[in-house]
């Protein structure tokens, strides 16, 4: 028995990196399910049960800590895991039977630590099939608690949803931000129609499940794809995997042909990609980012889809920046990412309140040092993937109330895009999870006078 044959084991190495040196999941989960050897349904239940967990772990942990006399932290770390993923299925799937989800979690703990342990196991999760979770907090009398308890937040960010979204609204907010993310593909423009896209993808995968994103007019939704980064099609660049309120952001940029445009933290450059296809490869882009290696991946993504005319640099914007103006510039900033827990949900418990005073600090440098990079009549477009006030509108009012030479502006022209339901009267770009089933992003488009 090994992480090549039982999902469970392969959940748990993952969950283990995450823990000990705060790997991502996606990556770490990448990193080791595709060494080879892996059949596609182990991989898939191990997905299943690492996002699960990590998305609901607070709660199973108080599950499993109420079967248990002594603190959970005292469990041996690898049975401590394998409890909590055993939880997981007990509490949230029904595809795995109760009496199959408890023996196998106690042959794990056996064949990996003994009896005493398994002994152990077997009867806290018999406890939990046969007594359940202990009782939450209403809503009505208690709602932070509530949710921070139901949908497993920390009290911090569930208090950062009451401010953002209301009372209301913060439950719906919490549990969407706990679904699956959906798989959006990109059209690259440059290559290809959506349209033509849609059928060759149909024709590629006839079991293919798909549908047109809502908001953005370039986006389609996949089911039943595979991995779509593995995909010819894609390999060939006639897509790119992005979710449909990441391409919001580049069409709420609204890039025009001729244009210099600076991409001030690029990453590997999924808008870079998108602002260079929009204008038809007829803008000159200048992408930076701080890591060297995301402007190597950039680049191979630039050739693999036709993107000519992006140039790079690695530099970070906080200690410096290049001695050029810009018709147009995207800070797409460092941030909480609140907006992307459902892509990265080990974020909830790495992220720390203290975290967002040194983020807020950083955009606010950001701001400072790029918009002295963009030309009279120019425009600053600021984002961040999150809806916490303190990194979105405070971080704007301040910046205005500073910085004279420069206005709000309002939502873009264009008419490729229906901007109803997604910007807000002054203008703002407001994606909530909830609302609009994508990743949550706040913008805000600033012009400097003339």
């Amino acid at each position: 028995m090994d992480i090549s044959t039982e999902p469970r084991l392969l959940a748990g190495e993952i969950l283990s990196r995450v823990e000990k040196h705060n790997a991502y999941a996606n990556i770490a989960f990448d990193a080791v399910a595709h060494r080879g050897g892996i059949s596609r349904d182990v991989k898939a239940l191990a997905k299943e049960l690492i996002f699960g967990v990590l998305r609901n772990q607070s709660r199973l942990e108080r599950a499993v800590s109420a079967y248990i006399k002594y603190p959970l932290s005292h469990t041996q770390p690898f049975v401590r895991r394998q409890l909590i993923i055993a939880a997981y299925q007990l509490l949230f799937l029904d595809s795995i039977p109760d009496y199959a989800v408890v023996d196998k979690a106690v042959e794990i703990i056996r064949v990996s630590m003994g009896t005493s342990p398994s002994g152990f196991a077997n009867a806290v999760l018999r406890k939990i099939v046969n007594e359940g979770e202990p009782s939450f907090p209403s809503f009505e009398n208690s709602p932070r608690e509530f949710i921070s308890q139901f949908y497993s937040y920390p009290d911090w960010i569930v208090d950062i949803f009451i401010k953002s979204v209301g009372i209301e609204n913060a439950s719906s907010l919490a549990e969407s931000l706990n679904s699956r993310a959906r798989t959006i593909i990109r059209t690259n423009i440059i290559k290809n129609s959506r349209n033509e896209l849609s059928e060759m993808i149909s024709r590629d995968f006839p079991d293919l499940e798909k549908s047109f994103t809502k908001y953005s007019p370039y986006g389609i939704e996949v089911r039943n794809m595979g991995d779509p980064i593995r995909q010819k099609l894609h390999r060939e660049g006639n897509y790119l995997i992005q979710d449909e309120g990441s391409q919001l952001v580049s069409l709420f940029v609204d890039p025009q042909k001729g244009e210099k445009i600076l991409d001030a933290c690029a990453g590997t450059g999924g808008k870079s990609l998108h602002m260079a296809a929009l204008t038809g490869n007829e803008s000159e882009i200048l992408a930076v980012d701080s890591k060297a290696s995301k402007m190597d991946a950039l680049r191979q993504r630039a050739v693999r889809t036709g993107c000519t005319r992006i140039r790079t640099t690695p530099m970070d914007l906080t200690l410096g920046y290049p001695d050029e103006l810009f018709d147009r510039i995207l800070l797409d900033s460092p941030c909480s990412g609140l907006g992307v827990l459902r892509r990265h949900p080990e974020a909830k418990w790495r992220l720390k309140r203290e975290d967002i005073n040194d983020l807020v600090v950083t955009q606010q440098k950001l701001l400072e040092n790029v918009s002295s990079l963009v030309k009279p009549g120019g425009t600053l477009i600021y984002t961040v993937c999150t809806f916490n006030n303190e990194e979105t509108t405070d971080q704007i009012e301040k910046f205005l109330l500073n910085h004279k030479n420069f206005e709000l502006a309002p939502k873009p022209e264009n008419s490729i895009v229906n901007w109803d339901g997604i910007t807000t009267n002054e203008g703002y770009l407001r994606l909530y999870t909830h609302l609009h089933d994508c990743d949550g992003f706040f913008g805000a488009r600033l012009i400097r006078k003339s």
